[in-house]
């Protein structure tokens, strides 16, 4: 995330948070209140990203989003005993667990089956620092598909692949090599 991307999260958290004290029975200023003192969100460095692998593989970027969710516990539990609102308290804490979900969601994305063979076998072959040969990654790609699915897979397709893993930055391509930024942390059966 770049740092003009940071500032239009930032915007996009707040307006989020917003109609979500609303709904809450809370001002709308209340979100504005948690984003601007418990949650941080800051431009990424090239590895802040996780990729996890399962039922559905995903690449995480959680290093761009901070909610300090003790202090803003106790900052409402101490807003609810000044006012003498118990109830104040669960709609409070409702708006931080929704600021929390609509983190997650926002950090998280999908990768398709091809992109997941893309980045498991970048991750075998040790792409971190040193890269991987585009020609080599798509011959190795396609020797996986072969072996695991049976079926023969297109060298544009894992292109495309590729090119969209570059988009939401999990890989790095340079020098004709790609590089794998962000760490696996389960692999692929």
């Amino acid at each position: 995330m770049t740092r003009k991307e940071a500032m239009e999260y930032d915007d996009s958290l707040k307006q989020e948070l917003k109609q979500a004290a609303v709904r809450f029975g809370l001002a709308e200023s209340s979100g504005v209140y948690i984003v601007d003192h418990y949650i941080t969100v800051f431009p990424e460095d090239a590895r802040k990203g996780m990729i996890f692998f399962g039922k559905t593989p995903a690449s995480y970027k959680p290093g761009n989003v901070k909610i300090d969710l003790k202090k803003a516990l106790a900052a409402g539990l101490e807003f609810a005993a000044s006012i003498g609102a118990p109830e104040s308290i669960f709609h409070y804490i409702q708006l931080i667990i929704v600021s929390a979900f609509f983190i997650e969601k926002s950090v998280k994305q999908e990768l398709s089956g091809m992109e997941a063979a893309v980045v498991y076998l970048l991750h075998k072959n040790g792409a971190y620092d040193s890269g991987m040969e585009e020609e080599r990654l798509i011959n190795e790609v396609q020797e996986w598909y072969r072996q695991k699915e049976g079926n023969i897979v297109e060298g544009e397709e894992i292109a495309d692949a590729v090119n969209q893993l570059y988009r939401i930055r999990t890989v790095d391509l340079r020098d004709g090599k790609i590089y794998l930024n962000e760490h696996v942390w389960k692999t692929v059966k």
